[in-house]
């Protein structure tokens, strides 16, 4: 009788901690309690993961899409878990010199992270910082352009950061600067 009781308080105290799990495309923050998961539950994500190509000013993007499960800790009283994507790429010119390439951080330092679907109008949205470049940053979505969803369009904005004078590219104008990732462009998946 003793076991029964200490097991059955196990599991009542077990099944009250319980992560508290969401749809991803939960949409008003305030609708889940702390340490819930917006959870992938309609394998959304799943289309976008692989490798996509594309080419724009002379140059070739390759950039992996890849779901997993982050912790967004932004606001700690209303911390969450929820599947994203993060991107990894490589950037090559013409000649196949590598311009870029961050595909072997770990995913919890990926410079790309997705956020979530836009309610507006589905279309995915991401974020991109990159520390090794003065910390760039930007964001942008991306949205698949056929039913066969084997091709993505990409649409990113820079934003225009204060680059201090440590920094490599200070005083250049923007069309010297660095250019990592494409503003516009269609993606073709490998």
């Amino acid at each position: 009788m003793k076991n029964i009781l200490l097991i059955s308080l196990f599991i009542f105290t077990f099944s009250c901690k319980a992560q508290q799990v969401y749809p991803l495309r939960t949409y008003n923050l305030a609708e889940f309690p702390k340490d819930s998961y917006l959870k992938d539950t309609n394998n959304e994500l799943l289309q976008y993961e692989g490798t996509w190509k594309g080419t724009w000013n002379n140059k070739t993007i390759f950039i992996t899409f890849k779901k997993i499960k982050y912790y967004k800790s932004f606001l700690d009283y209303r911390a969450y878990d929820a599947d994203i994507l993060v991107g990894k790429f490589r950037v090559l010119d013409n000649n196949g010199n590598i311009l870029f390439d961050n595909t072997n951080l770990t995913d919890d330092n990926a410079k790309i992270k997705g956020s979530n679907f836009r309610k507006l109008d589905d279309k995915y949205s991401f974020i991109y910082i990159d520390p090794d470049l003065c910390h760039t940053s930007g964001s942008g979505r991306i949205s698949f352009t056929d039913t066969t969803k084997t091709q993505l369009e990409w649409k990113y904005s820079q934003d225009f950061n204060l680059i201090d004078k440590t920094c490599f590219f200070h005083g250049l104008p923007q069309s010297e600067r660095p250019e990592p990732l494409p503003m516009n462009i269609i993606l073709t998946k490998q």
